[in-house]
């Protein structure tokens, strides 16, 4: 597995994360997030699988700042023609980078062959009045700099009492915070400083492309799995059901866990990612036979 590869000019950096030969598999972060969030996945889809898992502009180390989503796609376009990423590639999305994978499947639609979508945005029903507030100027960074930390706990705290009482009644408060998830990072500490900056420009770019993004889905035209977990409280699963059926043949795929499943739940994610890497690969041959008729 290669690590911290070299960044090019520009600030603009290549794949963190570059492991294994085969079918390309692409792994979008969610906000906050780097590629290395991914390790386990990477590790599990390495021995048979090229996995990719870059930093978006304005997390980890691509010190580029941050920008919206279908901006996200084209980099992650450019990305793959540095990398020389054979298409056409299984692009893994969790949370708003499934947004982006979303995105890239719309405007580069020769470069993707399947979707897996894990907690995805792309419907207004992943949004919250709190996501609203936190896109207003000034108020956003406000809640950031002074309640991320008690409203992570919180959400913690319920997650691990709905998943120890399936069926259970959480606080309202709680099941009504959908980006409290820029709490939650693998060190527990609320972001600050860049990262901050990074999430609220996201944030804000949410809000203003999801209701464009929500009118294409109808368009998206590769295998697509619409991943959720049965307790997750930052994009419920009301919201990817109505993902799953706004895109074309989508499955919709419940799994045991809450927002996180990337790290929580990675065997059972590289179970969905092989089956629909599978599908890419027979995507491609359709193209092929397209292509050259009676080859």
């Amino acid at each position: 597995m290669s690590k911290g590869g070299t960044p090019a000019t520009g600030g603009r950096a290549r794949a963190p994360i570059d492991a294994g030969a085969g079918p390309v598999v692409v792994l979008v972060h969610g906000q906050p997030g780097a590629g290395g969030d991914w390790a386990a996945l990477v590790n599990l889809l390495s021995d048979d699988h090229r996995v990719l898992a870059p930093d978006r502009p304005g997390w980890g180390s691509d010190t580029r700042p941050a920008m919206g989503i279908a901006a996200n796609a084209d980099v992650l376009e450019e990305l793959l023609d540095a990398v020389a990423a054979q298409s056409p590639v299984t692009v893994v999305g969790h949370s708003l980078g499934g947004g982006i994978a979303l995105e890239l499947a719309l405007k580069h639609p020769e470069r993707v062959g399947a979707l897996v979508l894990i907690g995805s945005v792309g419907v207004a029903g992943a949004l919250s009045g709190f996501d609203r507030l936190l896109a207003v100027p000034l108020l956003g960074n406000g809640i950031l700099r002074a309640g991320i930390a008690t409203l992570r706990r919180g959400l913690i705290a319920a997650t691990r009492y709905s998943q120890r009482h399936p069926g259970a009644r959480v606080p309202k408060m709680v099941s009504v915070l959908p980006t409290v998830q820029a709490a939650i990072g693998t060190d527990g500490r609320p972001i600050v400083g860049r990262s901050r900056e990074s999430f609220l420009v996201e944030q804000r770019a949410l809000l203003a492309e999801t209701p464009e993004l929500e009118r294409s889905l109808c368009r998206v035209a590769v295998p697509t799995a619409v991943v959720t977990g049965a307790s997750d409280h930052v994009v419920p699963a009301s919201a990817a059901r109505s993902l799953a059926g706004r895109v074309p043949g989508a499955e919709l795929v419940v799994i045991a866990g809450g927002h996180l499943l990337p790290f929580d739940q990675p065997e059972k994610i590289a179970g969905v990612v092989r089956r629909y890497s599978a599908l890419a690969s027979g995507v491609k041959d359709g193209r092929r036979r397209r292509e050259r008729p009676g080859a």
